[in-house]
C-alpha cells in the first residue's frame, strides 16, 4: 500500500469517528491528564546519589545502602576507589542513569574516555579528565611551595616535561587525582624548582666582658650592666628543589635591636702558690699579693686603682698588719737582711734598676718567683728572679 493510500484510508476512518461522542471525549480527557501528570513527574526534581568509581561517574542510586549493595557485588575486590555525592536531579535523568543489578557490572567493565599523564614521555598514570592533571600539578607544586608575607616566591617551575593525551581505559586503569598526587609525592617523581626571597628574624647573642675590681673580695663578682640579646632581620635569596635548599645566600641584614654587652666586675681570683712559710702572716701576704696580678701601674700609686712598686708592697703588707714606708729605698733600709739562698715567701726582694740603690722592690712568693708592680705596660706581674739576676740587690724580712 502506497503512502498516499494510507493517508486516504486514515482520513476516511477519522471522518467516520463521532467526535462529539461523550465516551470519546472522556477518554481523550483522561489520556491528556495521564500524559500531563507523567510529564510533570519526569520533570520533577528528586534527591539521588551519584556513584563515581576512580573519578568516573558510573550512575545514580536512590540511597547509599543501594549503592553499597550494588558495588559490593560488582567490584569484586578490584582496586576501585568509590565516591558518593548527594545531588538533585530530575526523575527523567535519574531513570536514564540509574544503576541496577542488571547494568552495574556492564558499566564497570565498559571503556571510558580518560587522559594519560606522562613525564618525559613515559605514561605514569591515567586520570578521568584533563583538568585532573592540571589539578595534580597545581597541588604538587603547592605541597612544596608555600608563599607567605616573609617568603616571597619569584618563580616556580617543574623541571620535567609533563604532557597529557586523550585515551580510553577501563575503570581499573583510571586513578583519582588524590591517588596520583600521593604517588608522585611518595616517589619524588617530579621536581619543583622554586626561587624566591625569605626573611627571618634572628637573635644576636650578647657578649660578656669581665673587668677586674680589686675593691671586691676574693672570688666575688658583681654585674655592672645586665646583658640582653638583640635581634636582626636577615633576608636570603634561595633556590629550592622540592622544598630543599640547593642555593641560599644572605642578601640583606638589618639590625632591629642592638645587643647589650653584659659587664661583670670581678674581684681577685688568683689562687695562692702553696709554699712553705715561716709564719701565717707571711703566707697571708703572698695570697693577698697574688690577688692583684693584673692591676695597673701608676707612678706613686698606693691603691688597686694603680700601684708603683713600693706602693704595692706597702699596701699588701698593711693588709697583714705590717706598716712599711712608701719608698723602695726606705723599705730596703728598714728590714732585716736575708741571703738569696735563704729567701722565704713574703720576703721583700730589691733591685737596682733606673737608679743606683734599691730603686725597685717586689714580694718573693717562692719557687724562684716574685710578684711586683713592674711598669705601665705590664702592671702587677709575676717574674722569675733569674731573669733579673743582674739587677738583684738583696732581700729584707719583716
Amino acid at each position: 500500500m502506497h503512502f498516499k493510500q494510507i493517508i486516504r484510508v486514515t482520513l476516511t476512518c477519522l471522518k467516520k469517528i463521532s467526535w462529539k461522542s461523550p465516551r470519546l471525549l472522556g477518554g481523550l480527557f483522561i489520556t491528556m491528564i495521564l500524559i500531563g501528570s507523567f510529564a510533570c513527574y519526569l520533570a520533577a526534581p528528586m534527591n539521588a546519589i551519584a556513584v563515581s568509581v576512580n573519578g568516573k561517574q558510573l550512575g545514580l542510586v536512590f540511597n547509599q545502602n543501594t549503592a553499597d549493595t550494588l558495588m559490593a557485588s560488582a567490584a569484586k575486590e578490584k582496586p576501585y576507589e568509590m565516591a558518593y555525592t548527594n545531588i538533585t536531579i530530575s526523575n527523567a535523568n535519574y531513570l536514564r542513569s540509574a544503576l541496577r543489578p542488571n547494568n552495574v557490572e556492564e558499566k564497570i567493565n565498559q571503556p571510558y574516555d580518560a587522559y594519560q599523564f606522562a613525564i618525559n614521555g613515559t605514561v605514569i598514570a591515567v586520570l578521568p579528565d584533563a583538568e585532573d592533571i592540571d589539578q595534580v600539578l597545581k597541588e604538587f607544586q603547592a605541597y612544596y611551595v608555600k608563599p607567605t608575607k616573609d617568603n616571597v616566591v619569584t618563580s616556580v617551575k617543574i623541571a620535567e616535561d609533563v604532557t597529557s593525551s586523550k585515551t580510553t581505559a577501563g575503570l581499573s586503569q583510571i586513578q583519582s587525582p588524590e591517588q596520583v598526587l600521593k604517588s608522585l609525592i611518595n616517589h619524588n617523581s617530579l621536581t619543583v624548582i622554586c626561587q624566591g626571597k625569605y626573611t627571618e628574624t634572628q637573635k644576636i647573642q650578647y657578649d660578656i666582658i669581665t673587668k677586674k675590681d680589686y675593691k671586691l673580695g676574693f672570688g666575688k663578682k658583681e654585674v655592672i650592666t645586665a646583658g640582653s640579646d638583640g635581634s636582626k632581620s636577615v633576608t636570603y635569596s634561595y633556590v629550592q628543589s622540592n622544598g630543599k635548599y640547593s642555593e641560599k645566600q644572605v642578601v640583606k641584614e638589618t639590625i632591629l635591636q642592638d645587643a647589650v654587652t653584659e659587664v661583670i666586675a670581678e674581684g681577685p681570683t688568683a689562687k695562692p702558690i702553696l709554699v712553705a712559710s715561716r709564719s701565717n702572716s707571711c703566707s697571708n701576704v703572698v695570697d693577698y699579693a697574688l690577688g692583684y696580678v693584673g692591676c695597673p701601674y701608676v707612678y706613686g700609686g698606693i691603691s688597686p686603682g694603680g700601684f708603683d712598686c713600693s706602693g704595692f708592697t706597702r699596701y699588701v703588707y698593711a693588709a697583714a698588719g705590717v706598716s712599711l714606708p712608701h719608698s723602695s729605698f726606705a723599705q730596703y733600709a728598714s728590714g732585716s737582711p736575708v741571703g738569696r739562698d735563704e729567701l722565704q715567701p713574703g720576703d721583700l726582694v730589691f733591685f737596682s734598676t733606673y737608679a743606683r740603690g734599691a730603686s725597685h722592690v717586689g714580694i718573693y712568693i717562692g719557687g724562684g718567683q716574685y710578684v711586683h708592680a713592674f711598669n705601665y705596660s705590664t702592671g702587677v706581674v709575676i717574674s722569675n728572679l733569674s731573669a733579673h739576676s743582674s739587677s738583684y740587690l738583696g732581700a729584707r724580712r719583716y
